[in-house]
């Protein structure tokens, strides 16, 4: 397993942990669901490369998830910054 898929694996992780105390959370659906399309994309799973333009992981984090949980933040940030290397 990859480095990076092994990020994506660990921040998807917290985001369901952020999940179970933050029902409904819209904001937290949406990142687990980027992350989960990010963990099917690095290993090949699926090859649709142009949502990777979507993610917006990282406004997100900023906007919700900092106030909720820095620890979880400061992964999803990393998450983010490897986007931009894929």
């Amino acid at each position: 397993m990859s480095e990076r898929l092994k990020l994506f694996a660990r921040a998807h992780d917290e985001c369901q942990k952020l999940i179970v105390q933050y029902p409904g959370n819209s904001t937290l659906l949406s990142i687990r669901k980027q992350l989960e399309y990010l963990i099917g994309l690095e290993p090949g799973a699926h090859a649709d490369r142009a949502r990777l333009r979507e993610i917006i992981i990282g406004v997100q984090t900023a906007r919700e998830v900092e106030p909720l949980d820095e620890r979880a933040a400061a992964l999803f940030y990393k998450v983010a910054g490897e986007i931009g290397q894929m």
